[in-house]
């Protein structure tokens, strides 16, 4: 099967480009990413003021690029547009529900790749 045709949620030549094959590396980069996406997401309020809305949906958005999650990374551009007259409270209540699922999505990849390299080192 072709890597078009596989369904992640994280697209690994991505981190491949900036960290190669270091997989120490990818774990760090993996773990700075879940320290992030646990301080933003607190930080999620539908009822925050324009600019902390932005700045938060901004900064998971660059935290989601950083690990080719695309997915997440768009989810977050658009949230970002969720002010002035498109910041209705049921919107933004909404956008929150999907990208916590959307990053819990993530969450689950990066437990996968873990548990594959867990698998890898212990076999050899």
């Amino acid at each position: 099967m072709s890597a078009s045709n596989t369904q992640t949620e994280i697209d690994f030549e991505h981190i491949k480009q900036y960290v190669g094959d270091d997989l120490e590396l990818t774990k760090e980069v993996f773990g700075l990413f879940k320290n992030q996406v646990e301080m933003w997401s607190r930080a999620m309020d539908a009822q925050a003021d324009d600019e902390s809305w932005s700045a938060v949906m901004h900064s998971l958005k660059g935290s989601a690029r950083a690990v080719g999650a695309h997915n997440l990374s768009a989810m977050c551009e658009k949230g970002e547009t969720m002010i002035g007259a498109n910041s209705g409270m049921e919107t933004r209540k909404a956008h929150i529900h999907d990208v916590q699922f959307c990053t819990e999505k993530v969450l689950i990849e990066i437990g996968r790749w873990e548990y594959r390299q867990t698998l890898a080192s212990m076999r050899s």
